[in-house]
């Protein structure tokens, strides 16, 4: 058993925990012996959304490209919403944090000249996509790991479950945790928690993250007072395969960014209906577009046109998409059309943090998907995610987190550990149903009422991790409900008809 005082704890593996965990251990405090870290992994340390990711992350590097045109497509992408101090402060460290992940073992793909193979995806101007094939999340995932080990004082933990989190008299955070391998509690306490949880993909019925992403990191800093901010700013990715099960497989944007067309049923191609940036505009905008095609006709799919592109390309850079469409549907993308749907993909909103990533719930911290940065504002700009994930591990690190904390006596708390018999099938329905890429008023309302019910009518059961994280799914399915209901404006990837006003975007 470990020790049961941290002076810091990270929970999550992806991008944003495991990033954090290694820069805090090359401080100069953790190599001094002065802090102590531990690592919680809800599953084993690879079953994150970073492992999934597959574009690439986005940086500035080729002559023709500038700090400024990534600054301005990321406002652009996010209708204006964004903090233009925070994209500027990540834009710009962006270059040294792709040298952080190749130290680190990282390698990215490069051309015949030797120099980095940059793709370009939609809403950007230039090319400036770095990737590792159309695995990237999953190399960067693997090379973190192996740099990540636990020492004297250092601990990772997977199969290790966050129930309930709550701050003591004395500003101590107290953690009930679930050790699923041995099926049992314990509890840790420690001066400084970093939520990096990843998003809240399960509450819909379909989407493209893990199984993992219960939107746990949003329940607990809700319950410890933290703000949330806009997070009904769900984006949907344009190109999900249609295929069965809640987990979608995504078919990366750099496709379409190769060359990719999307086709209607008729076999037209679209897009120049809807936006002169065609099949590379920003998110929200192909989702939106996709929907209104399927609905003239009510057909279920558009479908995604590759065939035209050669078989080097597709081998060298789209190997997993031409393997898993082959597999799941017994497609050769080179040949024949891809079926596609939008799908949930990523949460723009979230926590609300600084710009050093720690909410105003002093000691606590979000980075990565879980939190709101000002980063994306109304709809992230595509591979700004793994980016923005990286930076705030190593803003926060820098400033906050690296400090030496102050030894206080832990207050004795009492946990109140509930768990409920949720049918988590009506949860994803009714979020799919009334708050996804296109939402109405009466729609959100009736949703609301029912998630309130569901709510009111749980009959209390034994803990297990399943019912536990319906539980949490519920709760933060209202949350993100009453949030839509709030918000006044159409801004990029939400959309509500009922408002009268203009879409920004």
């Amino acid at each position: 058993m470990i020790h049961p005082h941290q002076d810091i704890v990270i929970v999550g593996s992806g991008i944003g925990g495991l990033s954090t965990f290694l820069y805090l251990t090359e401080s100069d405090a953790f190599k001094a012996g002065e802090i102590s870290i531990c690592l919680l992994a809800k599953s084993t340390l690879s079953t994150t959304n970073t492992d999934w990711a597959q574009g690439g992350i986005a940086a500035v590097h080729a002559i023709e490209d500038d700090f400024e045109k990534h600054v301005e497509d990321t406002m652009v992408a996010g209708a204006h919403v964004n903090d233009r101090q925070v994209v500027r402060k990540v834009v710009e460290a962006a270059p040294a944090l792709l040298n952080d992940l190749i130290r680190w073992g990282t390698c990215f793909d490069k051309n015949e000249a030797n120099d980095y193979d940059l793709a370009r995806e939609g809403g950007h101007s230039e090319a400036r996509i770095w990737h590792a094939e159309d695995q990237t999340g999953h190399a960067i995932q693997a090379a973190l790991m192996q740099n990540a080990t636990a020492s004297d004082n250092s601990n990772i933990l997977e199969n290790t479950l966050l129930v309930d989190v709550i701050k003591d008299l004395n500003g101590l955070f107290h953690l009930q945790v679930y050790d699923e391998s041995h099926k049992c509690f314990f509890e840790i306490t420690t001066s400084k928690l970093v939520l990096a949880t990843g998003g809240v993909g399960m509450l819909y019925a379909k989407t493209t993250n893990q199984h993992v992403a219960t939107g746990d990191g949003i329940f607990m800093a809700q319950k410890l007072g933290a703000s949330i901010e806009n997070l009904s700013y769900v984006q949907f990715h344009p190109t999900g395969l249609v295929h069965e099960g809640n987990i979608c497989f995504l078919v990366s944007e750099a496709l379409r960014g190769a060359g990719a067309v999307l086709r209607n049923q008729q076999g037209e191609a679209f897009m120049h209906h809807y936006d002169e940036r065609l099949e590379l505009a920003p998110r929200d905008i192909v989702s939106r577009a996709i929907i209104t095609e399927m609905n003239k006709n009510g057909e279920t799919c558009v479908w995604l046109d590759a065939t035209h592109l050669s078989s080097e390309v597709i081998d060298q850079h789209f190997p997993a998409i031409k393997s898993q469409c082959k597999a799941l549907l017994n497609i050769d993308i080179a040949k024949e059309l891809i079926p596609v749907v939008p799908v949930q993909h990523y949460s723009c909103g979230g926590i609300k943090v600084d710009a050093f990533g720690e909410t105003n719930v002093s000691g606590l911290f979000a980075i990565g998907e879980v939190a709101s940065t000002g980063l994306h504002g109304a709809n992230r700009l595509a591979s700004n995610s793994l980016l923005e994930a990286i930076a705030f591990a190593k803003f926060a690190t820098e400033k906050r987190l690296d400090k030496n904390p102050e030894v206080q006596s832990p207050v004795p708390v009492h946990f109140n550990l509930e768990c409920f018999d949720i049918n988590r099938n009506q949860v994803q329905n009714l979020l799919s149903q009334h708050a996804g890429i296109i939402k109405t008023t009466k729609g959100l309302k009736d949703a609301l009422a029912a998630l309130q019910t569901i709510k009111s009518n749980a009959v209390s059961v034994a803990f297990n991790p399943f019912n536990f994280a319906s539980g949490i799914l519920l709760e933060v399915g209202i949350l993100l409900i009453e949030d839509a209901l709030r918000q006044d404006q159409n801004r990029g990837v939400f959309y509500n008809e009922d408002l009268v006003n203009d879409l920004v975007s």
